[in-house]
Order: C-alpha cells, then sequence, then structure tokens
C-alpha cells in the first residue's frame, strides 16, 4: 500500500508541478501585463515621429520580482526599431495586437515574453506599435516550487493518515494469520499434515500455498529417509561382507585358505571405504548446493591440482594423462561456482575412468570454450563406456553399470548434483576411443571480448590514477575596476592583502561613466575581477546584461533590501547625498529645510548665489545623472530646481572633489547632491565647509559591487567582496573617509553623529530594475536635453 502511495503521490506531483507551473506564470505575467500596458499609454506621434517616455512605473513594477533581469523593446511595424534592445525573439504564429501575448524564449537564460501593441494615428496614417518586455524565470521558478512544496507537504500528511488508516484495516481484516501462525507455532515437527479451516476468501490462497508446502516437505522428507535407509542398507551390506570374510578366515585350517579369505576381506574393506567417501562427499555435495557458496573460479588452476594430486597415487602408473587448455584464453574459464564441489566432481570422474579403464588406459581431460557463453570441462577415457540407453539410469544414486567392476554407484550421481547446483550441463557420450565421454558444461562469466575490455579499462584507470607532481601555489593578481578614489581604498586594500597573501591587488580608476563603457566593451581576457561604482543604475545595466556571477557571500544576508540584488550585486557603503555649502559666504542654519523651500530661497538670492551654485556635469558623471533623475522621482520641484539653477548659472563639475575645493576657496557658495562621505570627511577638516542635511528627504546611495562572469580569478573577487562587507566595514569606519552601510560596534566619529540625527530623512536608492528607466536611450536623451536647455551653464568646468 505505501508503493501504491508512492506512486499516486508520483502521479499528482506531477500533475502539482504543471500546476504551480501555470499558477505562478500567471501571476507574473500580471506583472509583465501592467508594465507593458504603462510603456504603450507613454508611446505619442509628434512631428518627429512615434516616441515613448518610458515611465518609472513600468520598471519599478517588474521590480516586485527582485531577482529576475529585464529585457524590453518598443517597435513599430512602419519605423521599426524605437528604444531597447533590438532583435529580440517575437512569438510564433502570433500578429501584433492589442491583446497581450505571453510566451517562453531562450537567450542567455530562460526568458518569459510579453507582446502587446496598440494603434497610433500619425500624420500619414494609422500605425501599430509594440512593446516586448522579457523577464527571467527566477521568481517564477521559486513560486513554482514553493506552491510545489507547500501541496506536497499537505499530501504527504494526507497520505500519511491514509496510511495509517490502511494499516488498521489490513490489521483487522489479516486477523486470520494471527490465528495460522499461532496454529503453526504449537504444531509438533513430525506434524505435515495437511492445515484444515476456512479461511477468508482473501487469504485462501495462501493456506493453499502453506499445504501445498507441507505436501512438498513431506515428499521431500519421504526422499530423505529413502537415501537415508538405502545408506544403511548399504553400509550394513558391505560391513556384514566384510564381517563374513573375516570370519571365514578365522575358520580357516590352512594358511593358504586363510589368505584367500583375508585378501577378500581385504578387498571388501576397499570398497567400504570408497563407498563411505563417496557417501561423505555425495553429502558434501548436496549441503555446498543449499549454502549459496557460488563465487567467481577460474577452472584452469583447480583441473590442474586435481590433476597434480591424482598422478601422486600408485593406482595410476600405467596411465597415461593428458590436460588440453590452451585455447583458454586468460579470463575465459571464469566462471560463477564451488571450487571444492567442482574438485570433486572431477575427481570422480577420473577415478571412474580409472577403475573402468584397462591397465594401460588413457585419460584425456580437456578445456575449452563452448560457444559464445559457455566453457566445458571434459573427460575421456579407453575403458567399455556406457551404452547410450543406460546413460540417464548411470547418475541414478546406488546405480552401477559395470558388474565386474561395480563401485558405490554414487560417481555419476555425485557429478550430476555438482552441475545441476551450478546450473549447467552434464553430457555423456562415447569418446573417440570407445570409452566414456563426460562433458560439464559451465557459464562463463565473461566472454572474450569483455575480458579484454575490462583488462584495458583496468590500464587505463592505473594510468589516469597516477598522481600529477605537485606545484607550488601561484600568486594571484587580483584586478579592481572602480569609480571610487584610490586613497579612501588604501586601508582596505592593504588589509585584505595582509589576510590573503597570496593575492595581490591591482587598482585601476575610473569615472563612473567611463567605467561602465569600459565593462560594456572589454573582452573576456581584459575582464577585471571585482568592479566597483557609486553609480547604482549603471551597475544595475551591467548586472542585468547578464555580465555578473552569483555568489554566495554569508555576511550579505545582514544587508538591508535596498543594497543587494540578485545574489549578483552588493552594496557597501552608506553614503546620503547632501549640500555642501561655503560658511563663510551661507551662515550655518540659514538654508531651508526642505526642498520646495530650497527652490524660493536660491529664487530669492539669484543675484548673490549667480554662478555660485556647483552641480555634477550629467553627461559626464554617472552619480550625479543617478542623483538627477532620482530626484525628478520624487517629485515635481525637480523641474523648478533646474529652473532656478538655470537663472542662477550653475557650474557643472565632473567630481565630488572638485565641487568641495571650490567651496572651500569660495568659487561656490553651495554644491548641490554631494557626496555625503566625502564631505564629511572634507568639513571635518576644512571648517570653511558646512554640510546641509534636507529635512524632507535626502537620497542615499551605496558603492556597489560584483564580480564579472568572465573574471580571470572569480574566487578572488567573491573573498575581496565577502570582505568588504565583513571586516572591510571596519577598516571604513576607522581608517576610510566611507561609511559602512552596516553598523560597527564602538564606530563613534563625527559622521556617525551627524548621520544619526538626521537618520529619519534617508531616502535609500533601491538596487533593481526601476533604475534602469534613465538608462533607456530614448528617455536619457530627452531627460538630458531638458536639463541642457534650461541650465545653459556658464563657466563649465
Amino acid at each position: 500500500m505505501a508503493l501504491g502511495f508512492a506512486v499516486l503521490l508520483l502521479i499528482i506531483s506531477i500533475l502539482l508541478w504543471n500546476y504551480a507551473r501555470d499558477a505562478s506564470n500567471r501571476t507574473y505575467d500580471l506583472l509583465l501585463a501592467g508594465a507593458s500596458l504603462a510603456v504603450l499609454d507613454r508611446v505619442s506621434s509628434g512631428p518627429s515621429g512615434i516616441s515613448v517616455d518610458l515611465p518609472y512605473s513600468a520598471m519599478e513594477i517588474l521590480g516586485l520580482a527582485p531577482e529576475d533581469r529585464v529585457i524590453y523593446r518598443v517597435f513599430s511595424d512602419r519605423d521599426g526599431e524605437i528604444t531597447g534592445t533590438p532583435g529580440l525573439p517575437v512569438p510564433r504564429d502570433a500578429d501584433l495586437g492589442s491583446a497581450p501575448v505571453f510566451y517562453d524564449a531562450e537567450l542567455d537564460e530562460p526568458f518569459r515574453f510579453v507582446q502587446q501593441g496598440r494603434q497610433l494615428t500619425t500624420p500619414t496614417g494609422r500605425v501599430w506599435v509594440g512593446v516586448q518586455i522579457g523577464q527571467t524565470r527566477a521568481g517564477r521558478t521559486a513560486q513554482q516550487k514553493s506552491l510545489f512544496l507547500n501541496g506536497m507537504a499537505g499530501l504527504g500528511v494526507v497520505s500519511l493518515i491514509g496510511l495509517g488508516f490502511v494499516w488498521l484495516a489490513i490489521r483487522v481484516a489479516l486477523a486470520p494469520l494471527r490465528q495460522l501462525a499461532e496454529a503453526l507455532r504449537l504444531r509438533d515437527p513430525a506434524d505435515l499434515s495437511q492445515i484444515d479451516g476456512a479461511p477468508p476468501r482473501e487469504i485462501r490462497g495462501l493456506f493453499d500455498s502453506i499445504n501445498d508446502f507441507m505436501r512438498r516437505l513431506r515428499a521431500n522428507r519421504t526422499l530423505t529417509e529413502t537415501f537415508i535407509a538405502d545408506v544403511a542398507h548399504q553400509t550394513r551390506t558391505s560391513l556384514s561382507a566384510l564381517q563374513g570374510q573375516l570370519s571365514l578366515a578365522g575358520d580357516a585350517t590352512t594358511f593358504d585358505d586363510m589368505a584367500v579369505r583375508v585378501a577378500k576381506a581385504d578387498s571388501q574393506a576397499r570398497r567400504t571405504v570408497r563407498l563411505t567417501n563417496q557417501l561423505l562427499a555425495h553429502a558434501m555435495v548436496t549441503h555446498r548446493s543449499d549454502t549459496g557458496t557460488l563465487r567467481p573460479v577460474a577452472l584452469k588452476p583447480i583441473v590442474t591440482e586435481v590433476l597434480t594430486d591424482m598422478l601422486r597415487d600408485s593406482d595410476m602408473r600405467g596411465v597415461t594423462v593428458t590436460l588440453s587448455a590452451d585455447s583458454i584464453l586468460p579470463g575465459e574459464d571464469i566462471v560463477r561456482g564451488d571450487a571444492i564441489s567442482i574438485r570433486e566432481a572431477l575427481s570422480n570422474l577420473l577415478e571412474n575412468a580409472r577403475r573402468h579403464g584397462p591397465a594401460d588406459n588413457t585419460i584425456d581431460v580437456t578445456l575449452e570454450t563452448t560457444g559464445e557463453a559457455d566453457v566445458s570441462l571434459i573427460v575421456e577415457d579407453a575403458g567399455p563406456g556406457i551404452a547410450p540407453a543406460d546413460r540417464a539410469r548411470a547418475t541414478e544414486r546406488f546405480t552401477s553399470i559395470a558388474r565386474d567392476t561395480a563401485g558405490s554407484g554414487l560417481g555419476l550421481s555425485i557429478v550430476r548434483a555438482v552441475v545441476d547446483s551450478h546450473d549447467g550441463r552434464l553430457v555423456l557420450g562415447t569418446s573417440s576411443a570407445g570409452g566414456l565421454r563426460a562433458e560439464l558444461r559451465f557459464r562463463r562469466l565473461l566472454s572474450q571480448a569483455a575480458a579484454r575490455a575490462v583488462m584495458a579499462v583496468t590500464i587505463c584507470c592505473a594510468l589516469f590514477i597516477v598522481p600529477a607532481p605537485a606545484t607550488a601555489q601561484a600568486q594571484t593578481t587580483l584586478t579592481i575596476a572602480s569609480a571610487t578614489d584610490s586613497d579612501v581604498m588604501t586601508a582596505l586594500i592593504a588589509r585584505f592583502e595582509d589576510l590573503n597573501p597570496d593575492v595581490t591587488v591591482d587598482y585601476v580608476e575610473y569615472q563612473t561613466v567611463d567605467l561602465h563603457q569600459a565593462i560594456l566593451n572589454a573582452v573576456p581576457q581584459d575582464m577585471p575581477d571585482v568592479v566597483i561604482s557609486s553609480a547604482m543604475d549603471l551597475q544595475v545595466d551591467l548586472v542585468n546584461r547578464g555580465l555578473a556571477l552569483p555568489l554566495d557571500i554569508p555576511a550579505a544576508t545582514r544587508l538591508p533590501g535596498w543594497a543587494t540584488w540578485r545574489s549578483e550585486l552588493f552594496g557597501f557603503t552608506f553614503e546620503p547625498a547632501v549640500i555642501v555649502y561655503n560658511t563663510d559666504l551661507i551662515p550655518p542654519g540659514t538654508l531651508p529645510q526642505e526642498h520646495l523651500e530650497l527652490v524660493n530661497y536660491i529664487r530669492r538670492n539669484e543675484m548673490a548665489l549667480n554662478r555660485r551654485i556647483g552641480i555634477y556635469d550629467l553627461r559626464r558623471s554617472g552619480i550625479g545623472y543617478l542623483f538627477a533623475t532620482q530626484d525628478v522621482v520624487q517629485g515635481l520641484q525637480a523641474s523648478r530646481m533646474t529652473e532656478v539653477l538655470t537663472r542662477a548659472n550653475v557650474r557643472n563639475y565632473c567630481c565630488t572633489s572638485e565641487m568641495i575645493a571650490a567651496t572651500s576657496r569660495a568659487e561656490l557658495a553651495l554644491a548641490v547632491n554631494v557626496i555625503g562621505s566625502y564631505a564629511l570627511a572634507a568639513a571635518a577638516r576644512d571648517p570653511r565647509i558646512g554640510i546641509h542635511f534636507m529635512g524632507d528627504y535626502n537620497l542615499v546611495m551605496s558603492r556597489t559591487g560584483f564580480v564579472p562572469r568572465t573574471a580571470r580569478h572569480p574566487d578572488a573577487g567573491r573573498r575581496f567582496l565577502s570582505f568588504l562587507l565583513d571586516d572591510g566595514q571596519t577598516i571604513l569606519a576607522s581608517q576610510s573617509d566611507l561609511i559602512p552601510i552596516l553598523p560597527v560596534p564602538g564606530a563613534e566619529s563625527s559622521p556617525w553623529r551627524d548621520l544619526s540625527a538626521h537618520a529619519g530623512s534617508f531616502l535609500p536608492i533601491k538596487l533593481g530594475p526601476g533604475l534602469l528607466t534613465y538608462l533607456d536611450d530614448r528617455k536619457k536623451a530627452n531627460f538630458l536635453e531638458g536639463w541642457d536647455q534650461p541650465a545653459r551653464p556658464l563657466g563649465t568646468r
């Protein structure tokens, strides 16, 4: 019943697996459908053609499956590609229409796609615009497994309960069997009579089988008793004859008569000894056939050993014995057998040949293969042989065909018992010399081809198992491509090299945009081992393209959810965007607390702040572009901020250090969205630099790192990222201007006090597909164009 339940569970599990797959597809297909509708809703037609403003909400919808990569494409049947990844697979046998079409496709990993379209009216007529959005299947697979395992757990509990009821039912239904067991236990061992009773129909077959076994056991006991009686009769007769001859010898009156009687007594004693030995051999062979002693044995050594022993016997003088086994190759004489039983059978054949043959008898022993599967042991003599009509009877117990050389009648019976126990054949015939030809045919374990194959495999294994000479561990050069100033990473790298003496770090510094482009263009042999950047959106783009290696880093489980993605991208710093101002030009505490009030403040002080506000050059700075786009996501005040910055003739800078230096020299009164870790460190050294946190929100970014899939030393890269999230956090808190993302016990520096005072206003930027929105080519071009037109910065640095 348990096996039946298992089969049933297997069938149900297949159905449940398919149901779970369909259910997870339906759930996640809603995300794809929602995202496609959001994109299609932002498609429009204008004088310059069809355009699309990729909505942030579309990527945020897809971000509800946090472990999945996304890919998209917007196109029209007239103009072709509009934006996104070109050349995505299309569904088969499905035309572009307003109804969503879901399908699976294989890129670098399995993807699930939706294709949906809408018609637009353009000056040249109606045009179909379509959108394709793809999502990897990690989230679907996880939900499918969850549904399946939960369902199987319930089925498992129900099955255990069902098995309990089945056990109880079977126990009650088979109660008569316990009665049968008790009756057999109390029965006398000599009682082999039939079991009486009227059992239930379900177990009547068992009663009949037991009664049939009793019948066969009774018959076997009868045969055993008959054999014992025959043995007793043969032994008693032989001993009586021996006693008679000895009595006559004792009654003889002359020496000659006594000598004749003693000679006959000696002959009778030999026959008695042989009979006893044959009886013991027959019993031994029968016993060994019942004890399962069959093992792989080679016949040739057994035959050689038996012939060697017999040639030492004085009775073999004058008898010529030959052995022919040259045609047997090594391994071809291996059979599954019992060496002792085979030796006994061969000894009996040789003894029979000697006894029944003439004084100058010739005994030929041959070992040869028969067909593809058998090996034969043949014994031929020059004796009288056995007539074909008597050959079947000659193998019966206590049957002797030749009266003049009558023996115990057990020789051939022992041979047949040995052959039967080996599942072989005994074939009796006429030898070339006219005597008896006895062939013992056994089944081989290995054919010639199999034996050669085993030998070849053994030799090959021996060659490959030879251990290779040990080589010294090579020094590993870990290449880190980073958009972080090298001076703030020096302490981290030095400590990592101390902990890993087999690794030397090669640190290469980039600007964020240049780093992103370098990774996209890198060939496998030039790919770094670790990529670190503060531009979270550009890092997400690289990971979303499938360039990152999934890593198992235990310390990553302590990271906040916004700072890790797909077990491939890991944040290791906590860096808010702050406003840096010159304390000589702007008194501390005078800057407003909300972004809308900051817009009004700049508007009121437009003349004083003219050309004295610094911002990032969004085309050159990935972190600047990230902060700017995230401000847009937060509300409409971003566009107002752009307007007032334009009127104040802002200056563009490539990086944080230049804006801080310009603020310290009073070239700038303030700089917006400066990286907080650098700003706090600079403020601690220079009293002219003030740090201002907004009260409504302060964007927080994290420097992130990943190991590329084609990294030359991925293990060393994994160790470095693990170090950053473990011991590296302490180094960041004590020996670096960067701020660790995880709390470090005992770290009570001034930056920490400043951060803790504004903890409620921090708004972390979440790693995920949402950051891809403003990396869309069309949307990025429109955003930068809209930024450039009102900004028209003067004195660009």
